[in-house]
């Protein structure tokens, strides 16, 4: 519990204040790192090197703009990145998976209802709540825990978690088979607010859903805790499709979008292993 409690404190910070700190400076960090910022950066170094006359260094940081926009936007490319994430935990069948304490669905893939929208909206990644009801409903554990807040403070607005739970609900799951808990931020922060009541609640076993591209890091986050984590990937992206081979090397911005995830899920393990390094050495 001690281990635990270090665990939960390291992984929150002292103060929402600083959470919010420290998430603002990493969604900052890493949208600068993503494939197309990179490429503009690129460009406007070469661009300013080439005022300055360094011809050569400011041709080869122009080669490398467009190269690495012709790569990201490569659909063969963002492929294979995302299937590296997404194979690494397939989805397995119903038969397959024996029941557990309770199904844990990370938060992602609603949008809150803020105006000028009245409802609440499913989008990318919302398959998660879904394989949630599915798995519920086949008898796979006897309640859902929703974890998932908003990332920046939305006034007059619940966490994502609690729009969440109203979906489900309507979609036959009674309220008292769910448990709610919209404050955590992103992924870290899921794992860290979660953990004390499963433990307290003394719930040894959980199907952890979220998109299959996320898994790998999702999973990262729960090494520690002396519960049985079993993957329910969900929200599967590269699928076996019949299309034209020439379409597989024509750039397209869904190409780039699905290179830009992939990047973003590589870039937060690598942040959260750099916070492990400095906080445990």
């Amino acid at each position: 519990m001690l281990l635990l409690n270090s665990y939960v404190y390291c992984s929150r910070g002292k103060t929402d204040k600083n959470i919010m700190d420290y998430l603002l400076i990493i969604k900052a960090v890493s949208a600068l790192l993503y494939p197309l910022s990179m490429v503009f950066l690129l460009a406007i170094m070469g661009w300013f090197l080439g005022i300055l006359r360094w011809k050569k260094l400011a041709a080869i940081l122009k080669l490398c703009s467009v190269t690495l926009l012709l790569l990201a936007s490569n659909p063969i490319v963002a492929k294979w990145l995302v299937q590296s994430l997404e194979q690494q935990y397939p989805q397995q069948k119903f038969v397959s998976i024996e029941k557990h304490d309770a199904i844990l669905v990370l938060g992602g893939g609603l949008r809150i209802p803020l105006p000028p929208a009245l409802h609440t909206q499913i989008g990318s990644g919302s398959d998660r709540f879904w394989h949630a009801v599915r798995l519920f409903r086949a008898g796979k554990a006897d309640e859902i825990i929703l974890s998932g807040g908003n990332i920046f403070a939305q006034p007059e607005f619940q966490g994502e978690a609690y729009y969440a739970s109203e979906l489900l609900q309507q979609w036959g799951v009674p309220k008292s088979a769910i448990v709610v808990e919209a404050g955590s931020r992103n992924t870290e922060q899921n794992v860290a607010i979660i953990a004390t009541d499963l433990l307290a609640r003394n719930i040894q076993s959980v199907l952890l859903v979220t998109s299959a591209y996320h898994m790998p890091r999702a999973l990262h986050a729960f090494r520690r805790l002396p519960i049985k984590v079993t993957p329910a990937a969900a929200d599967i992206l590269v699928r076996k499709q019949s299309a034209p081979e020439i379409l597989q090397w024509i750039p397209s911005t869904a190409a780039l979008s699905l290179t830009t995830i992939a990047a973003h899920e590589y870039y937060g393990q690598w942040f959260a292993d750099l916070k492990d390094f400095i906080v445990n050495g």
